[in-house]
């Protein structure tokens, strides 16, 4: 569903609405009141987007996860938005200055404990706590690791838990090597014959395992850039069910301490996808790899790119997605950061398995 964001009737008390936020220049900052209550109205709805006007351009506000803020005119233009719910004090404080005064004495607590009947002991054992059974999967998600050839210990344990909960199996090359004990790149050229030749044999497994499930390129650090290739140039030997689309985790825009566009290679990859192909770059505000101006020179390619790709900014995440830093001054946590990515990863996946191959 959508909605529209018009001049909101605020309430005379809003102390204990949840604060709307959106991340500006690598830390959060609040919405104005009537856009923060407006936005709140539409997420008590259970309104998937709202619409809002901001310093005059209008922007689309994505209520489900991942929550974000895109331009109206430019979707690729977006930036990541949170919701803090009030504190449970002010909460209480204002439910009370709401409420119909009452001139009678509260009843001590004492009292009301010794009336309160005892709970009859229970003889039985308790029932065993039951686990979540994962679903079928809907997609799989073939994974090539950055440049060590190993995939990150925090990205497997995300794979191997949340993402397949959520139905999302996944194939990484570096448990699938061409030869045994032997699952690193060819690190100086992304494309060549032998980088691609791993990838395309594990989409071939991929898909030989689950032969019903649309099958999705994605990747870390150098392996979204053997990806790139892969889907670019090797289309049509993958399998049939392979999407027109790539999930790319922290893309290795620039390297570390070099000047912006000191390797053109990089952003090449990027540029050179045909229009058709679908892109998620799930990159981290403080990716290393980011360049001198931050991940503003990864939104400004993106606008330049011939396929449809969209940036979604990880809140003080690292290269090594999902770790993160600086979270205490973002009012985030890991675990929150860790759900942030999953969902980000599992909704592109959706999105590219209803697509296909298109």
């Amino acid at each position: 569903s959508r909605s529209v964001l018009g001049p909101p009737a605020l309430q005379a008390l809003m102390a204990a609405q949840p604060e709307w936020s959106v991340m500006l220049g690598g830390q959060y900052e609040p919405y104005d009141a009537p856009t923060a209550s407006a936005i709140e109205e539409a997420f008590q709805r259970g309104d998937e987007e709202v619409q809002a006007t901001i310093d005059g351009k209008l922007y689309v506000i994505v209520l489900k996860p991942p929550m974000k803020q895109q331009l109206s005119s430019d979707p690729t233009r977006q930036r990541a938005i949170q919701r803090r719910p009030a504190p449970a004090n002010e909460a209480a404080a204002s439910a009370t200055a709401v409420a119909s005064p009452s001139t009678e004495a509260p009843a001590p607590a004492s009292a009301a404990v010794a009336e309160a009947p005892a709970p009859a002991a229970s003889t039985e054992a308790p029932a065993p706590k039951r686990q979540r059974e994962s679903p079928p999967p809907f997609a799989v998600l073939i994974f090539a690791p950055g440049a060590g050839g190993q995939t990150a210990k925090a990205m497997r344990a995300l794979q191997d838990s949340a993402l397949e909960r959520e139905g999302v199996a996944v194939f990484r090359c570096d448990d699938h090597p061409p030869r045994p004990n032997e699952a690193r790149w060819i690190k100086s050229s992304a494309g060549c014959a032998k980088n691609v030749a791993h990838v395309l044999a594990v989409a071939r497994r991929a898909a030989a395992a689950h032969p019903t499930l649309p099958l999705l390129l994605g990747g870390a650090s150098f392996g979204n850039r053997v990806v790139c290739e892969v889907l670019r140039s090797h289309r049509a030997e993958l399998p049939s069910r392979a999407c027109n689309a790539l999930l790319l985790c922290g893309f290795p825009l620039n390297p570390p301490d070099k000047a912006e566009g000191a390797d053109q290679k990089r952003p090449a990859h990027l540029l050179a996808l045909p229009a058709g192909v679908r892109v998620r770059l799930l990159q981290g505000g403080k990716d290393e790899f980011n360049g001198p101006r931050g991940i503003l020179a990864l939104n400004e390619l993106v606008a330049q790119m011939a396929a449809t790709a969209e940036v979604v900014e990880v809140p003080g995440g690292q290269h090594t997605l999902p770790a993160a830093k600086g979270l205490k001054q973002l009012n985030w946590t890991q675990a929150q950061v860790n759900t942030f990515v999953v969902d980000a990863m599992v909704e592109f996946a959706r999105l590219a398995a209803a697509a296909g191959g298109a």
